[in-house]
């Protein structure tokens, strides 16, 4: 079942994204979740990372939240716990095969 995953940044955090950005891409690079679509919320500016979205393929929302929980950008308080929304995502049409 594919899932949304939606967090935003905590005011002021910017430096500590940019700082574990290395850590949080090895946490994707890893894990056992097959990651559909992930990138980083920007700004206005289209350049200024805000938050971060993900679309994975898991049997459960426990498992989708599992996944965010383990990124280090949530183990540093880099996201927002209240802006973090995890909720299925029914896919009416994709391009990917088998998605």
């Amino acid at each position: 079942m594919l899932f949304s995953i939606h967090c935003m940044d905590r005011a002021g955090q910017l430096q500590t994204r940019l700082d574990n950005y290395d850590a949080h891409r090895a946490h994707l690079n890893s894990t056992n979740t097959t990651i559909v679509l992930a990138g980083p919320i920007t700004a206005d500016d289209c350049e200024t990372p805000i938050g971060s979205v993900f679309v994975v393929d898991v049997a459960s929302k426990e498992e989708a939240c599992a996944f965010f929980q383990a990124d280090p950008f949530f183990k540093l308080g880099v996201w927002t716990p209240d802006s973090i929304r995890a909720h299925p995502l029914i896919k009416r049409r994709g391009w990917l095969e088998g998605y």
